[in-house]
């Protein structure tokens, strides 16, 4: 299930424009037959408990059709759909215009109208539906209909809400909402992709007084994946106990979460169905292709954009109408070269294939439940410092995907079950309500409304203790030192192999770094601000009073281990890697006290001689993978660091006597794992040592204004743009030029890199770098292909996406985020690399290959962190948030240009027009707003306890309780309407 806000007065067109304008019966009562020949959809059918309170209190009927002044009255004028009158407070005039940073004019921001709720099958069923006969087809669909009625219906229960009050102080539940159910039959694209707009508006009446207020977003947005999560569920079982489908779990690619689909319908056909961006590489080619025959020549990389630009239009689904059948004709001829037999057929062979029985909620013994909410949390504390109830209720619905349950309900009971034992292990991090909450402020189970549903931060005992000994170890004084005047007098000399001293400002940091005593220290640094030089700097202190091998460098992967070598010129590690080894040190030990033992007993012979080998090699071992009085523990990057990690690296340190120092940025990019501590021991600190003179850039406007958009400061995307360094525009048309602009700067000899924030933007940069490289004649066509259908060739830039330390180069073994070039591909699949640069082959099997290995031309803002090139060239949409924006936009030493989607849509597939376009600082604006940063459970546990006594909450609170007192001193007279007003 995908979201979009829908703005006043736009937004319903499209909704309306794809109904079919024949007489064919609506969603419910009709199969689909009706549309099987008409050119359309059905209409949109009302839906939604507040339909009762419509039309002056008399109602509409469920399943009523939607016409088009309906639909204009609800999101146009937020009306009742009915008569005319305003739901509520009537939307006021426009906000006035205003003139942004440049100075120039702009539109305020529309208000929001309602929300666009796409629930969309899995890709499997979508396939199975397209090609499947009349009557199965309409099976399929009526378990659609009846899992998103069940869904809209569970949100009303347990999400929708609205606010009232002093700043929206109470959280008030609704008596339901009013929306309208629009169902489609394929994407954007003309691929089978069976989905329903459930178009909520965004007025509901509360539950106290009947008054029609907005909808609470926040709480709709935070409930989002679950309800998404609690259609697929109940789909699933609805199909299964209709049909007998069977479901498999498959990996994906880029997260550990499964995906489930129906089993049988393989992954290639499947992709068949997904085929916009090939489509467009293929009419692409083939204009590329002429242009040679017409020209004799290649065409140059900005003759190629304009070829893709045009194949973009000319590939492009008509926006004429067409019937369901003809539709379902089209499928049908694709699918036949993936499947056996007739599509028909082939999809009758998918019934039957389920081997679980359907349970109900109390078939689950409660040992079953007791693991699955043990787990849930362990998933979702591993993955944040702190959670809420929608957090855990998510991954609970997740951890029984793969269970089938007799009815919608049943799944729903369970899923709340295990999230409410999954917080009966968690530590509450929100303070309970101490003052006095009136009968007519708590909800009917009891509950203040006071707070919104699910709102509530969470943490786990174990997080909370291992920040405690963290912040202990910050603060400790205990560990080894370098005295200032020696720390000084190496920091007044060349570092070793740079050949300059360090500047004024480092070797101040690095003094007070050697000379702290503290067992945990804390070295910051902005992007550019020559953290690796100071590094270096630390390393040569140290080594100038403990020795050499006195310092030991680690990292949060293999790839930006190696970079911390290269730079500080010391033996490092990839953190999780250096961990699990020195767990298994007392084990190392205990044999190798046995070995020496055996030894002292022996007499010359083989086996003597294969005990001091095996002496020899657990020597090495105990001093590689352990820790001695004296040294210290750089730790590079260590903003993505995880929590329990860094305790237990901190612990093992304290318990040898050595020292950890943290080097990094809380600004940028956070850990995988629960994190914030490297900002919370930072922040311990009134002054930690830290580098604020930013280096890296050649342009003096860009240090500044890099700090700035560091800490979303207003203005700051302005800026970039008046120094030329926004575009703006529509995703492919942004795309396009990303990839001419780095491939003119590739052209010309400099280092640069395509960034973005997300895997499938990375993939489709990717997809045009190599669709450019084959058509220049420097990587071959044909290749192996992988399931998500990228082939890779001979000549290719590819990089491997998981540590193999068995499957070693001429130099070092095969590690994530390593860059190579194809060399040769094997009949079987398997790859012949060599390192892009430092040298080196592997040889990578091909099982390897298809599951770790991608196109490498484009990077994440997570694997572009720590690297410095000439040019970076990065993708921004409104979805990105402030620490990869920040990341992208400062790799960069000559430019880092912003390519900004002015249009973005949060499902391209389901959407049936463009989105509003939006200026490019604006977007940025809205960027810079967001922060994605995990932040500590200490950190929030105090901004919740602040939130909670600061003195308008508590000021709006008591101006809530009196007006419930009054309103029960003076109840309204009987017979009199409430006024139709917010508090």
């Amino acid at each position: 299930m995908s979201i979009r806000r829908m703005t006043l007065g736009s937004g319903y067109r499209y909704l309306m424009s794809s109904v079919a304008r024949g007489d064919a019966a609506g969603r419910t009562g009709s199969p689909l037959s009706s549309y099987y020949a008409e050119p359309g959809t059905p209409p949109g059918q009302f839906l939604g408990s507040g339909l009762a309170g419509l039309d002056d209190g008399r109602g509409m009927d469920l399943g009523s059709i939607v016409s088009e002044e309906h639909l204009w009255r609800m999101l146009g004028m937020l009306q009742d759909p009915a008569t005319g009158h305003p739901l509520g407070r009537a939307p006021g005039a426009e906000r006035t215009a205003y003139l942004d940073a440049l100075n120039r004019p702009r539109k305020a921001p529309k208000m929001v109208a309602g929300f666009d709720l796409t629930f969309s099958a899995p890709k499997s069923v979508s396939v199975a539906w397209g090609l499947a006969d009349e009557v199965t087809r309409q099976r399929i669909y009526a378990a659609h209909v009846a899992a998103t009625e069940f869904v809209i219906g569970y949100a009303e229960r347990t999400v929708f809400a609205t606010r009232t009050g002093r700043g929206g102080v109470v959280s008030e539940d609704v008596r339901g909402v009013v929306a309208a159910a629009f169902d489609h039959w394929d994407s954007r694209s003309g691929d089978p992709q069976l989905h329903t707009h459930i178009v909520v508006v965004n007025r509901a009446q509360a539950v106290s007084d009947g008054g029609w207020r907005t909808l609470d977003s926040k709480t709709l947005f935070r409930a989002a994946v679950g309800l998404s999560e609690l259609y697929n569920g109940v789909l699933a079982d609805l199909v299964t106990a209709d049909l007998g489908y069977g479901w498999e779990p498959e990996q994906r690619r880029h997260s550990p979460a499964e995906k489930w689909e129906v089993a049988g319908v393989g992954e290639a056909l499947r992709a068949e169905f997904s085929q916009r961006t090939t489509e467009i590489d293929a009419a692409k080619d083939a204009l590329v292709a002429h242009f040679v025959a017409a020209h004799g020549r290649e065409p140059t990389a900005r003759e190629v954009l304009q070829m893709r630009q045009r194949a973009t239009l000319e590939t492009r689904p008509d926006k004429e109408l067409r019937p369901l059948g003809q539709l379902i004709a089209g499928w049908r001829g694709r699918a036949e070269s993936f499947i056996e037999g007739e599509p028909v057929a082939w999809v009758a062979g998918l019934a039957g294939r389920n081997d679980l029985p359907l349970l109900r909620a109390d078939d689950l013994a409660p040992g079953m439940l007791d693991e699955a909410a043990r787990v849930s949390l362990e998933v979702v504390s591993g993955k944040r410092s702190t959670f809420t109830r929608a957090n855990v209720f998510a991954e609970a619905l997740r951890q029984i995907q793969g269970v089938r349950f007799a009815s919608p309900q049943d799944r729903a009971v369970v899923a709340e079950g295990i999230a409410a034992l999954g917080l009966d292990r968690a530590v509450a991090l929100t303070p309970p309500e101490v003052g006095y909450v009136p009968d007519e402020l708590r909800r009917a189970d009891g509950t203040s409304r006071f707070r919104p549903r699910d709102s509530e931060q969470y943490t786990t005992q174990a997080l909370l203790d291992a920040e405690e000994r963290l912040l202990a170890a910050g603060r400790a004084a205990d560990a080894p030192v370098v005295d200032e005047a020696r720390a000084a007098d190496v920091c007044a000399k060349d570092l070793p192999g740079r050949g300059h001293p360090l500047s004024a400002e480092q070797s101040t940091a690095v003094c007070r770094v050697a000379s702290s005593g503290r067992a945990l220290d804390v070295l910051v640094g902005p992007a550019g601000a020559g953290k690796s030089t100071a590094m270096a700097g630390v390393r040569a202190v140290w080594e100038s009073r403990f020795g050499p091998r006195s310092v030991v460098g680690l990292a949060p992967s293999a790839a930006a281990a190696d970079v911390l070598a290269e730079a500080v010129g010391v033996p490092t590690e990839n953190t999780a890697k250096w961990l699990a080894e020195a767990a298994r040190q007392p084990t190392r030990l205990a044999e190798l006290e046995g070995v020496k033992v055996a030894l002292d007993r022996a007499s010359p012979s083989l086996r003597t001689r294969s005990l001091a080998r095996r002496a020899r090699q657990l020597s090495a071992e105990v001093d590689r993978w352990g820790l001695r009085a004296g040294q210290l523990v750089i730790v590079d990057e260590a903003s993505m660091v995880g929590t329990h990690e860094l305790d237990s690296l901190t612990a093992y340190a304290r318990s040898a006597g050595a020292k950890v120092l943290l080097v990094g940025d809380w600004a940028q990019l956070s850990a995988v794992a629960a994190g914030g501590a490297f900002k919370l021991l930072a922040t311990d600190r009134t002054d930690p040592p830290s580098l604020l003179d930013v280096r890296r850039f050649r342009h003096e406007w860009e240090r500044d204004a890099s700090l700035r958009l560091r800490t979303g400061a207003k203005g700051a995307a302005a800026e970039y743009a008046r120094r030329g360094r926004v575009r703006g525009g529509d995703r492919d048309t942004m795309l396009d030029e990303l990839f001419a602009n780095w491939t003119d700067d590739i052209t010309a000899g400099r280092r640069s890199l395509m960034v973005a924030a997300d895997t499938a933007t990375v993939a489709d940069l990717n997809r045009r770098a190599r669709a450019q490289r084959v058509a220049e004649g420097a990587v071959t066509g044909a290749g192996i292909t992988l399931a998500d259908g990228t082939v890779i060739g001979i000549g290719d830039v590819v990089v491997t996406r998981q540590n193999q330390r068995d499957l070693g180069s001429s130099t070092t073994w095969v590690k994530n985020g390593d860059q190579w070039v194809v060399d040769a591909v094997a009949d079987d699949g398997a790859l012949t690399v060599r390192r892009q640069t430092g040298g080196g082959v592997a040889c990578l099997p091909a099982e390897y290959v298809s599951a770790h290995v991608e196109l490498g031309y484009a990077t994440t803002a997570h694997r572009a962190q720590g690297r410095t090139v000439d040019t970076a060239h990065a993708f921004v949409t409104s979805n990105t948030m402030r620490e990869p924006l920040y990341v992208m936009a400062t790799r960069g030493r000559e430019s880092n240009i912003l390519y900004v989607d002015t249009m973005y849509d949060p499902d391209a597939g389901t959407s049936h027009q463009d989105p509003d376009v939006l200026d490019p600082v604006v977007v940025l604006d809205r960027v810079l707003e967001q922060s994605g940063a995990d932040l500590s459970a200490t950190e929030v546990r105090a901004k919740e306890a602040a939130a909670v006594s600061s003195p308008a909450r508590l000021a709006a609170e008591g101006a809530a309780v009196s007006a419930a007192h009054r309103a029960r001193r003076y109840p309204q007279v009987h017979g009199m309407r409430a006024p139709n007003r917010e508090l």
